[in-house]
């Protein structure tokens, strides 16, 4: 049930950018306006998700991840009905509000229920959702937005949220469910000065953003360049995105591995391939019998780096868990807002080569600073 959270609300980012031409030729705009749905719906989250961390809780996680869901499916039936793109926008915006709820309640669940010595092994099952995001519900999405259009493809994400909220709603739960009790009657002051003041903590969100701000900044444009290059309909390039999955699920039902190497070591070595594939894979777009090996691998880097630094955060704090989750997705959301204006305008003057060179910068300086011995971000390692 948890994977299947996060591979509904997950599976909205990624649909975005096979079917931005779609999209961009339904409202008459240009592609690169329309890839503004992707920057509108990380900020939504990047607020959404840390306020709601502080004031859920007392709650229960399950009934968070549940309200979430609710939330995201009456979004994206309304959004099937809107003929402007400024309402879409708007739609878009509730959207990441709904996905900031359930994905930090879903990693922190996950948290509560595993040893920090297993974790990478547990949170890699849950991040196996976005795989599932990328393998199954994209390229649906992306053969029925050719088909039937791409308001009834986020018609059906709607249905799969409905269907994952009901699964959610009336499955037996374990006890674990909420931040200890001593924590979650702390103010909300306090709370944030607690995790603002802890230093490794905040080197895990800032690498995080780091890495995901990259990650989209490559990602938004893949989609319309693996089109325009090969002359593709969306279904093909949805198709070929979704190597991408196939790279992150290899990895993420292995992730006792990461717990044997090191969940730190992990994502630094992590952050150090990335910073070579994201600077690579532009150049093969137009190949795709390299490219897909390229996207396979970059699912591959990607899916330990995230497992890792995952299972980090739920550590740092863990009497604070649900606030240092919510935080995570925050970050990650704000680390793409920050990087999408500097990668629309790198598109824009000098291609598709120059956003992958700026990603695969970005990811290198993650490594260093995740690797610097005063984050003391090893320190839970031995726990």
């Amino acid at each position: 049930g948890l994977a299947a959270a996060v591979a509904t609300v997950g599976a909205t980012i990624f649909a975005i950018s096979p079917l931005l031409s779609d999209i961009a030729a339904a409202f008459g705009i240009a592609p690169a306006r329309a890839g503004r749905l992707i920057g509108v719906y990380s900020l939504s989250m990047a607020i959404v998700a840390p306020t709601v961390g502080l004031l859920a809780r007392r709650l229960p996680r399950a009934r968070v991840i549940v309200a979430g869901l609710l939330l995201f499916a009456l979004v994206w039936l309304l959004a099937g009905w809107t003929r402007r793109f400024d309402a879409l926008l708007a739609l878009t915006l509730l959207a990441g509000a709904a996905t900031g709820a359930v994905i930090p309640a879903t990693y922190a669940y996950a948290g509560d229920l595993s040893s920090f010595a297993h974790r990478g092994q547990v949170m890699g099952r849950i991040v196996s959702g976005w795989s599932i995001a990328i393998l199954l519900v994209v390229p649906l999405m992306a053969i029925a937005s050719q088909t039937i259009g791409w308001q009834a493809a986020f018609g059906a994400l709607a249905a799969a949220a409905l269907l994952t909220a009901a699964l959610l709603a009336f499955a037996p739960r374990p006890g674990a469910g909420a931040d200890s009790s001593a924590a979650a009657e702390l103010p909300v002051g306090p709370s944030l000065r607690r995790v603002a003041s802890h230093r490794a903590t905040l080197v895990v969100l800032a690498v995080n953003g780091i890495d995901m701000g990259a990650f989209y900044a490559v990602y938004a444009f893949l989609g319309s360049e693996m089109r325009r290059a090969n002359d593709w309909g969306a279904a093909p390039a949805g198709l070929a995105i979704a190597a991408y999955g196939v790279g992150l699920l290899i990895v993420t039902l292995n992730g006792r591995l990461i717990d044997r190497f090191g969940k730190t070591r992990s994502a630094v070595a992590s952050l150090a391939a990335l910073g070579l594939v994201l600077s690579g894979l532009p150049w093969l777009v137009g190949t795709p019998a390299l490219l897909v090996p390229g996207v396979i691998a970059w699912g591959c880097v990607q899916g330990v780096f995230f497992t890792a630094i995952t299972s980090l955060a739920t550590e740092q704090i863990p009497e604070l868990r649900g606030v240092v989750t919510a935080m995570l997705s925050g970050a990650t959301y704000l680390g793409v807002t920050l990087f999408s204006p500097p990668a629309v305008l790198l598109f824009e003057r000098f291609g598709f080569p120059a956003v992958g060179a700026f990603a695969g910068l970005a990811s290198l300086a993650g490594a260093a600073l995740l690797a610097w011995p005063g984050a003391r971000v090893a320190a839970v390692e031995g726990r």
